[in-house]
């Protein structure tokens, strides 16, 4: 796949009227703020623009993602839909069959995995999230703002943990930097994120550490939560996140692996690893992607069963 230049992407921005941006199904933060920050930035360009996501964790309405992101496709005809933090346009769910029909495309994204599917792509792997990418294409062409800097906040440290992963760059510290001069509460945000949650994702988080087991002397941990378990816990797939990240850090797991139900009998994959484990080519087994220290699949079958179809293939890296 060939990036086209900065310069292009900002002209088809320029260009276009009527812009549709979306980003992949249960969108994370990353999702969110970099989608969200495009649509406030094409709107002061004067742009009829939809920002289209699915429903997402009210968590991220700590950012004023609740301004503009919109969940209706109707009677929109975009002549540009921009695609961001996607690595396909499986990925992009219900609004796919809207961007096959839109003229002009642009990819916006950072998945190792990506399809290169845009018209036009701005696709960069080592960058630390999809938010860097958008900041990247609006400074010095559109006046950044409270609300976007909010949003490329959010989704810079959703993708980075909290500035912990190892996509963290030099580059990555200094556009928060910058991004923390404008006038919003960027603690609020970083604690929110980071450090609260409703008491039944705190029941959920329960299960799945009570139902934890370890494989190859506990260098792979894992756990799963079928629908079932879910509705008793009072909460949904959005109240899952933080499970990953926890078993990840139980001290000597090279790879993490949590296994939910999202609909009868389908199961999301998710899987985190250290330095030594490319879980992309994981999750690439399964048809599914993302980066190489975190990825997903979807696969359908019995919990245990994918589990160890899973571990099995972790198991050609160790």
């Amino acid at each position: 796949m060939t990036n086209n230049s900065l310069n292009d992407i900002r002209n088809a921005l320029k260009a276009a009227e009527n812009i549709a941006v979306s980003a992949h199904t249960s969108p994370d933060g990353d999702a969110v703020g970099a989608s969200c920050a495009l649509g406030f930035a094409l709107k002061k360009l004067g742009k009829n623009v939809k920002v289209l996501l699915e429903r997402y964790s009210d968590t991220f309405n700590v950012m004023p993602a609740e301004k503009i992101a919109d969940f209706d496709i109707e009677n929109f005809v975009p002549d540009l839909y921009v695609s961001v933090d996607c690595g396909d346009i499986e990925r992009l769910g219900i609004f796919g069959g809207l961007y096959l029909n839109t003229k002009n495309t642009i990819n916006i994204d950072h998945h190792e995995s990506n399809t290169g599917f845009g018209k036009l792509n701005y696709v960069y792997p080592k960058a630390s999230s999809a938010s860097e990418l958008v900041y990247d294409i609006i400074d010095g062409f559109i006046p950044l703002d409270e609300n976007i800097a909010a949003c490329l906040y959010s989704g810079i440290i959703f993708d980075t943990g909290g500035f912990r992963h190892t996509s963290t760059s030099p580059k990555t510290l200094a556009i928060a930097s910058k991004l923390v001069e404008y006038n919003f509460n960027f603690s609020r945000i970083y604690n929110t994120i980071f450090n609260t949650r409703k008491f039944e994702e705190a029941k959920a988080m329960g299960m799945a550490i009570e139902r934890m087991k370890k494989e190859e002397n506990g260098k792979i941990i894992y756990s799963y939560m079928t629908l079932d378990d879910i509705k008793l816990c009072g909460t949904t797939s959005d109240g899952l996140s933080e499970i990953i990240n926890y078993i990840k850090g139980i001290n000597g797991c090279e790879v993490a692996v949590f296994v939910y139900e999202k609909s009868e009998g389908v199961f999301k994959v998710s899987l985190r690893s250290g330095d030594e484990i490319d879980v992309c080519k994981v999750a690439s087994a399964f048809g599914g992607g993302g980066h190489i220290r975190a990825s997903g699949c979807t696969i359908s079958g019995e919990p245990i069963d994918i589990i160890f179809k899973v571990i099995s293939e972790i198991k050609k890296q160790i």
